[in-house]
């Protein structure tokens, strides 16, 4: 086991896939929320672009390289870095997208979140979940272990939302160096009023906290988790991403989901102080694993400040990593293919 990845992983996979989820909620254009973009305006296009530079390295609907506003580029392009060296295939299914991405995706429908203080976070949730377990069970004849990720601005606004409905006291991550925590519990402590809900009121029914205070990702991932932890050939489920994924974790357990599924994250999420990863993974009573980008070598800034608490993790960037350590890839080659990739994704050109 390389030394940059952190706990055994196990049987090294045959034939892995990479899938990541990409969604909207209105929740992430509250000022201050998301780093998901320079201007919450412009999250709206923020999955879609991710979903295009991992494709093809090109950035084609979006009219700018997704970044924070501090200038810090998309994590994606580690993602893309770490699935170039392993030549493991990738897929996205696209769940309440409002901006669609120029790429071939599988389209699970289901409209795009609402601003949980204002409205239910999703309308149907157990119709997305269901489309979600079909997918699941289709693409576990596949491959034996898949990793999923996702891509929604403001998804850990909901995902603290949801995991105080269900009871959980611990903090989510944020993509900011400084984590707004105290605009996240406003925001969830709003929602669940408007939901006329209480901490822990919803533990015993996960898709109504989905419904009033989540976000079309999470019925997505469960169903697929669903669908592919029941299916006859065994097939492994690693969810690949930080707290909003963790709170993935604690809705399949209060859905009472089963299977062999663990979840991998970045270094970055783990050194968090403000959140509380590992301690929602453990209730959850799931596996952990995290990996050591060792972005602080990078050649660009913008990613050099990953190390410093900026971003952290998305668009499965821990998982996909994790593989590329698994497949024989050093750190340095991580590093070096992701300031690659960064230096040669091709932008929109602007009109004159």
């Amino acid at each position: 086991m390389p030394e940059w990845i952190y706990s055994d992983f196990g049987p090294l996979p045959r034939r892995p896939l990479f899938l990541c989820i990409i969604s909207n909620t209105d929740t992430g254009k509250i000022p201050g929320l998301s780093a998901a973009g320079t201007t919450p305006e412009l999250t709206d296009y923020t999955p879609g672009a991710d979903a295009e530079l991992v494709e093809t390295n090109k950035i084609i609907t979006m009219p700018e390289l997704p970044e924070a506003p501090g200038g810090s580029p998309t994590p994606a392009v580690v993602t893309k870095a770490a699935l170039n060296l392993t030549g493991i295939s990738s897929l996205f299914i696209a769940s309440g997208l409002r901006k669609k991405p120029a790429i071939p995706y599988i389209e699970l429908g289901g409209e795009p979140g609402g601003d949980i203080r204002e409205q239910r976070g999703v309308r149907d949730p157990q119709g997305i979940f269901e489309r979600g377990r079909r997918l699941g069970g289709k693409l576990a004849a596949l491959s034996d272990c898949i990793l999923i990720g996702e891509s929604i601005a403001g998804g850990t606004t909901t995902a603290l939302a949801v995991l105080r409905a269900l009871g959980y006291r611990e903090n989510v991550s944020s993509s900011f160096s400084s984590n707004p925590i105290g605009l996240k519990e406003q925001v969830a402590a709003e929602a669940m009023a408007r939901a006329g809900a209480s901490p822990g009121s919803l533990k015993d029914d996960p898709m109504e906290a989905i419904k009033e205070l989540g976000d079309p990702m999470m019925p997505c991932a469960l169903g697929l988790m669903s669908g592919l932890s029941g299916s006859r050939s065994g097939c492994r489920v690693v969810l690949a991403g930080g707290t909003q994924m963790a709170a993935v974790l604690a809705l399949g357990k209060a859905l009472g989901l089963e299977g062999d599924v663990s979840i991998a994250t970045t270094k970055y999420i783990m050194e968090d102080r403000s959140a509380s990863f590992r301690q929602i993974v453990e209730a959850a009573g799931r596996p952990y694993h995290y990996v050591d980008p060792g972005l602080e070598r990078s050649k660009v800034p913008g990613l050099q400040v990953y190390a410093q608490g900026y971003v952290k993790e998305g668009v499965g960037m821990g998982g996909a990593s994790l593989l590329a350590g698994l497949y024989g890839f050093s750190q340095e080659q991580l590093v070096s293919e992701s300031d690659r990739v960064l230096m040669t994704v091709e932008l929109p050109k602007k009109q004159v």
